[in-house]
């Protein structure tokens, strides 16, 4: 495996992480402070999140993965930037 593919790899290691973080905020949240927004939500099949949803938290777990996704978000953009989205292989979703 050659130095661009470690970088692909890395990238969607990065990917799936941030998901799973996000995810892991998303849980954290709807059990404690936004915890009326999951009730109103019960029905609801597909409702989607923003991190920006998240950026006027009051508890400190949620504020901790919310800074922790932002990051990696970060850091995704520098690697895009720094390899492109043709090199790890985006097809305009970063």
């Amino acid at each position: 495996m050659n130095y661009q593919e470690k970088v692909r790899e890395a990238f969607e290691i990065l990917e799936d992480a941030k998901i799973k973080v996000f995810t892991a905020l998303i849980q954290v949240a709807m059990s404690s402070e936004y915890q009326d927004i999951d009730e109103l939500l019960s029905d609801e099949k597909n409702f989607s999140f923003r991190i920006s949803d998240f950026g006027h938290a009051t508890d400190p777990n949620i504020n901790t993965l919310h800074h922790v996704v932002r990051i990696m978000e970060i850091a995704e953009e520098e690697m895009i930037a720094w390899n492109g989205q043709n090199n790890l292989n985006l097809q305009g979703n970063g």
